[in-house]
């Protein structure tokens, strides 16, 4: 009688090695279904953050070009210089933002000191801020006390212009939405103060 036993021959040893090779497989599939939505989810966030740094560098080169314009005292016929320099924020702005959202200004100040900060105030109970009755410096001209004294428009020569464009830039992607409340929204900035030339005034 022959007894046969194929765990010891060579039938038996390519049997058993198959056995191992599929349960590594299996394995490496169950790894795989684990790991992929971490993969996916982080590529999703390299482009998200990609946008948004592009959103961001394209928003601050606006300003810059606008403000390379405005030092100049440029005019254009039969449009105010300060329209000019409006429609150049859009245009320079233009492929990623919505034109309708977007939000700027150019604020007038005698000196870059002066960027940004209050009108001067007598702080009678010395608190640090104005209340109501204490006295103030009308630098702008408006008639009430603000926090900014500067004055809207492009400036006149050798004057110092803040410029500020800000956008509310919603995420592309739903999945980080949530987030971000109440909307997906992240409110991007770029500004820069520069000085006018010496141009001729009007």
């Amino acid at each position: 009688m022959v007894i046969r036993r194929g765990g010891n021959g060579p039938g038996g040893r390519r049997r058993c090695g198959a056995g191992l090779s599929g349960d590594e497989r299996a394995a490496s599939a169950v790894e795989f279904a684990l790991v992929a939505p971490a993969l996916v989810l982080l590529l999703l966030g390299i482009l998200e953050f990609g946008l948004l740094m592009a959103a961001q560098v394209t928003l601050s080169n606006a300003v810059a070009e606008t403000a390379r314009y405005g030092i100049t005292g440029r005019t254009e016929p039969e449009r105010e210089r300060e329209e000019v320099i409006r429609d150049l924020v859009e245009e320079s702005a233009a492929g990623l933002f919505d034109s309708s959202l977007l939000e700027f200004e150019s604020l007038v100040y005698p000196d870059f000191s002066s960027v940004g900060r209050p009108e001067p105030f007598d702080d009678d109970n010395g608190n640090g801020i104005r209340d109501p009755g204490e006295s103030y410096q009308d630098l702008n001209g408006n008639g009430q006390w603000d926090e900014d004294m500067g004055v809207p428009g492009a400036g006149g020569p050798d004057e110092v212009v803040l410029y500020r464009v800000r956008y509310p830039w919603r995420l592309l992607l739903p999945v980080f939405r949530p987030f971000f409340p109440p909307d997906g929204e992240l409110d991007i900035e770029a500004s820069v103060a520069v000085r006018n030339e010496p141009f001729p005034s009007e």
